[in-house]
Order: C-alpha cells, then sequence, then structure tokens
C-alpha cells in the first residue's frame, strides 16, 4: 500500500496459505458457550465485560476435507492413465460435467450439448508429444498444467505434477474444480465465446463455481463434499492466481486471486446464466501495477511496526473512513471514534469495563471503545505468512463489529455478525483501491496483491472453534467480497451460503 504523506509503500508478500499459527476475527465471548450469540439488537456479551475476539487455540487452518465420490465410471477412457486416485477423482468429475452440462447447456444457450469428444489425455514427464492435443512441442508445455484443446476437443492434463500436488495441498477434490475449469473452456468454444483472456478464464471459474454448488446441493452428483472442500478450492484458485504487479491487459492474463475466486464464488451463488452473461468489463478486473521500483523490490510491504508501519497506519485509515462513512449508512448519525488500540502479550492481559480480560489474541471492547491484539505471537505470525494487509484486514473485521454494534443491528446468529463485519472490512478495502479519492491527506492505499491477501487470511487464520462459531471460511471471503465490490450499504444484507 501506499503511505501518501511520506509516499512510501505497503503491500503484501506472496500469499503463503501453509501457516502454523491461525487468528480470528471475532470468536466467543468470555464466560458464555461456545456457539452462543447474543439477542439481536444487542452487543456479544462476555463473561468479563462486552467483548468479542478470537480465542487462544492455534490450529494448523482448515480442517481434513471429507470428499467422498461414486466408484469411478468403467466406459471412460483416460489415455496414459497411471490408475491413481487423483486421475479416479478426474474421471468422476468428467463423467458429472458431461451429464450436468447436457442439462445446462440447453437451458442456457438454446442450443443442445455436444459432450466433449476428443478424448482425455493423462500425461506425465515420461509422455510422448505425439497425438497429444494441440501438438506441443516439448512433454515440458505440458508438465504442470492442464487444459482444454478447442481444435481437437479434448481435455488433457499433470498426472504426476500438477493434479496429485493440488491434491495434496488443496484436498482431493481440487483436481476436480480444476476440469470443471477447463470444461468452462469447452464450453466456451460450444458458445463461440469471445473477450480478453482475462475475462475468458474467469467465466471459465464462474462455470467451475456453478457445477460445485451442484455437487454441493444435488443428489445426483458423484462427490459429496463439505464446506472444507470448498475453502480448500477457493485456496487452490488463490495458488493459481496471476503474480501480484501483472496487469488484467496482459495476453495470457488469469486474474488475481480476489478475481479469480469472486468469479468461481459468483457462479456458485448465481449460477450458469450470470456466468454466460460475461463480457469484456464485466466483471471488473481487480488487477493492477506496482507503481514505482522500490515497490517491486519489495513486493509493496511496509514494515509491521513503526511510524510507516502497517500497525500505526491501518488503525488511522479505518478511523478516517469510517468517520466519513458511518453518517451514510445511519441515516445521518455521527460515528463514535474508536479510542487507541491496545497491544498486548501473555502477562499483559487488558481491562474491558473494568474486567481483565484473558484468552484472546484479538478481539473488540464495546464499552471502552478498543481493539486489542496480541502484539507477541499472532500478529507477527500474521505478518510473516501472510503480510501487512493480512494484519490490516483482521483490524478492520474488529471494527465491523464494532459497526453494527452502533447500527445496534447486531444478529442473533454469531456467524451472520461474523459476516457482516467481514463485509464492512471489505467496503474500507475498496475505499483504498488506487485511484478513490482517499478522506485525508495522510491515507494508505492498495499495493498489487492486497485484495488476495486478505483472501488467504480469512481462510486460513482461524482456530478450529473460531470456525465451528463463525462459519466457514468461504462464507467469509465472499462477504468480504461483497463489501469490495458493492459497499458498506450492501452489508447488513449478507448471510450464510
Amino acid at each position: 500500500m501506499i503511505h501518501l504523506a511520506p509516499a512510501r509503500r505497503f503491500g503484501l508478500t506472496a500469499v503463503l496459505l501453509s501457516v502454523a499459527v491461525t487468528v480470528a476475527a471475532c470468536g466467543v465471548t468470555a464466560g458464555s458457550g461456545a456457539g452462543q450469540a447474543a439477542p439481536s439488537g444487542t452487543k456479544p456479551k462476555a463473561g468479563n465485560g462486552d467483548v468479542v475476539g478470537s480465542d487462544v487455540v492455534p490450529t494448523t487452518g482448515t480442517t481434513t476435507p471429507s470428499t467422498t465420490t461414486a466408484p469411478p465410471p468403467t466406459d471412460l477412457a483416460i489415455k496414459g492413465d497411471d490408475g491413481s486416485e487423483t486421475n479416479k477423482t478426474v474421471a468422476n468429475a468428467i463423467a458429472d460435467l458431461q451429464t450436468w452440462w447436457a442439462g445446462q447447456f440447453p437451458a442456457v444457450y438454446g442450443k443442445p450439448y455436444q459432450p466433449v469428444s476428443g478424448g482425455f489425455f493423462a500425461v506425465g514427464p515420461g509422455s510422448s508429444t505425439i497425438g497429444l492435443p494441440c501438438s506441443p512441442d516439448t512433454i515440458d508445455q505440458v508438465l504442470d498444467n492442464a487444459y482444454y484443446c478447442p481444435t481437437d476437443d479434448a481435455v488433457v492434463w499433470d498426472q504426476d505434477g500438477l493434479m496429485p500436488d493440488l491434491a495434496a495441498k488443496y484436498g482431493t477434490f481440487t483436481p476436480a474444480v480444476v476440469l470443471a475449469h477447463e470444461w468452462g473452456h469447452a464450453i466456451q468454444e460450444r458458445a463461440q465465446f469471445s473477450a480478453a483472456t482475462v475475462i475468458s478464464e474467469q467465466q471459465a471459474d464462474c462455470f467451475a463455481g456453478a457445477w460445485v454448488k451442484h455437487v454441493k446441493t444435488d443428489d445426483d452428483a458423484r462427490f459429496r463434499i463439505t464446506t472444507d472442500d470448498l475453502d480448500n478450492a477457493l485456496a487452490g484458485f488463490l495458488s493459481l492466481r496471476d503474480a501480484p504487479g501483472s496487469t488484467a491487459d496482459d495476453p495470457n492474463a488469469h486474474g488475481s486471486g480476489f478475481d479469480r475466486v469472486r468469479a468461481f464464488q459468483e457462479g456458485f451463488e448465481s449460477g450458469v446464466q450470470r456466468c454466460s452473461e460475461y463480457r469484456d468489463g464485466d466483471p471488473k478486473p481487480y488487477q493492477f501495477p506496482f507503481s514505482r521500483t522500490d515497490e517491486v523490490e519489495t513486493n509493496g510491504d511496509l514494515p509491521l511496526e513503526g511510524k510507516d508501519g502497517i500497525i500505526d497506519l491501518a488503525f488511522p485509515s479505518l478511523d478516517a473512513y469510517w468517520k466519513a462513512e458511518f453518517p451514510k449508512i445511519a441515516g445521518g448519525k455521527a460515528w463514535d471514534p474508536m479510542g487507541d488500540p491496545r497491544p498486548f502479550g501473555p502477562t499483559t492481559p487488558p481491562t474491558c469495563d473494568g474486567d481483565k480480560i484473558e484468552g484472546y489474541r484479538l478481539f473488540v471492547c464495546f464499552p471502552d471503545r478498543y481493539v486489542a491484539f496480541d502484539d507477541t505471537d499472532t500478529i507477527p505470525a500474521t505478518y510473516k505468512d501472510g503480510g501487512d494487509f493480512a494484519v490490516a484486514t483482521l483490524f478492520a473485521t474488529q471494527y465491523g463489529l464494532d459497526i453494527e454494534s452502533q447500527l445496534d443491528e447486531v444478529p442473533s446468529s454469531e456467524v451472520t455478525a461474523t459476516l457482516i463485519g467481514d463485509c464492512y472490512a471489505g467496503s474500507w478495502a475498496a475505499s483504498i483501491l488506487p485511484g478513490v479519492q482517499q478522506p485525508t491527506e495522510d491515507g494508505i492505499v492498495l499495493s498489487p496483491g492486497d485484495l488476495d491477501e486478505a483472501v488467504g487470511v480469512l481462510l486460513q487464520f482461524r482456530s478450529d472453534d473460531d470456525r465451528k462459531r463463525q462459519g466457514p471460511g468461504f462464507d467469509r471471503v465472499h462477504a468480504f467480497g461483497v463489501g469490495v465490490t458493492k459497499g458498506a450499504d450492501a452489508c447488513p444484507d449478507v448471510r450464510p451460503s
């Protein structure tokens, strides 16, 4: 991000999804049972004061997916098949996609669906290029890749590297999502779709999301998936993003992590019809270049602490945004400013409403009007593994919870309250995009990759207990995206999927 006054940047390092320490945007209230929530129109109550925060139990991220599949089809030939479990998942995806699109394509495009008929090819380092679709010059062009070849109407994937690696890192269902994306390109060929590469790729992401919704909800799907599988699928998309600093008009652009995840979720939420409406400029890409040489060298990162660090810069930016924005969503009512943030360590727990608060890593204290955070372990680990806007996003979610309280519109469900707070965090992020007029001269502006970092932290940095109470990361990322794309006005209507 740019620090406007001294004209310096803070931004993000590359997204690292394998983390050992997790943090949350809100959590249980001390003294109340996990999963309990305050009645609508009140602040969540804690035994030691009005506190909402993240507990102290760390985890390694999302829980293990429990994908189950039908037996693979016996009448489907995969050339070069090594018999792996991953290829069985791919075979099931192929069979399911052929059947599903046979119903979806006529409904949306008004003509019969022609099944993919050029064959399916699994390759590895020792595979010959002879007979491979689109005639690659060397096998290296195919490795670590999956593609649809329109001239041969065929699908090819790397069975030794890409697919098993994705399955190991992001769950066994993720290779099926990759196939669904490539199938999206087959649909584009049948629909004679033409658009910039980045829109074509994101439409394929959207189609993949629509298919995954079918898998999640329809009894005739060949898979049974959980919300953990959805979170892992998003993490997989995030890992396949364009490098921060690349632009949407690059002929090879696929999209930022935020853009790809947003397209996938739009398909999941709105279905094939919405995906079919994609055109150049719709959806709007959130992808922009670095503006300075030193920003490229640091990947846009500012320090964690100090006068030019993320902690000192994020809170004034949030204060300035909500001072200007809150009256717009509160019928002219002025925002009650937050007090100074309070860092704490294991031996220095803060107090809220006169009571010592223990057992939290990040929380907002409603009576005393402040955000508190563990600056000994949690925030430094978040910065190290996720970058500076990961830290800023966590702070922004706490402000979002406070906004709900000030509006006197806290939902009865803690899950819904969390999502609305995440949405408000997204609305703040949108206000500091490049080119947006800042409310003060001493502000901050997003760097390339910052929105990707927000997605990463909402997916990964939580305890298992946080996940149970706040809902899946899939929904939190969607809520944040609503705030970015639609603004604070849309946040009260955000609900779990």
